[in-house]
């Protein structure tokens, strides 16, 4: 069934009426369900204009929600590099001084240094091995976790380097090395 809009004529000349019209569709896919295709509509009638301008909104709003979504997967993407960027810079300043992880995080080459006063200290969770006998793996887990946590805090605030930590209980740490703290190193470690 097509639906056909127009107006009729009488033709004098040839005693007949004669109908002008156009398809009433105003989407492409209607047009192409009749075996239509848009170049059977003369140019100079409205319908085509009405679906050329559908058929634009249609690609347009497609390519607004495209441009949307990928909007929102760059900025979730981004946002995870960021997340991860700074675990990379927590992560260096967790393993090297300061100055130091500053010089390699910026791509710098970090030169050997000499200090000719330096603490050392090297620490041992005593009976160590009797609490874990004792305890649940994840008790240890946390124990260690809370002990090296803050162990941590107490060298950042007294500007003091853990050079290792192991799992298995011991500590071992340096003061002196930086320049901040090259007069009283040996009390810091304490």
């Amino acid at each position: 069934v097509m639906e056909i809009k127009g107006q009729m004529i009488h033709v004098h000349e040839s005693n007949s009426i004669l109908f002008l019209g156009s398809l009433c569709v105003d989407k492409l896919e209607e047009l192409m369900g009749r075996g239509l295709h848009l170049s059977d509509i003369p140019i100079h009638d409205a319908t085509r204009d009405v679906i050329l301008v559908g058929e634009q909104a249609k690609a347009q709003d497609g390519l607004k929600k495209r441009m949307d979504k990928l909007k929102a997967t760059l900025e979730n993407a981004h946002q995870a590099l960021e997340e991860e960027k700074k675990k990379t810079v927590d992560l260096l300043y967790s393993i090297f001084p300061g100055d130091i992880a500053q010089q390699l995080w910026q791509g710098k080459s970090v030169q050997a240094r000499k200090f000719d006063d330096v603490t050392m200290l090297f620490s041992d969770i005593v009976g160590f091995t009797a609490i874990c006998a004792q305890c649940t793996p994840m008790q240890v887990i946390s124990m260690l976790n809370e002990l090296y946590t803050r162990f941590d805090y107490q060298c950042g605030i007294l500007d003091v380097y853990k050079v290792l930590e192991d799992v298995t209980k011991g500590l071992f740490d340096a003061s002196g090395e930086s320049f901040k703290s090259t007069q009283n190193h040996g009390f810091y470690v304490q």
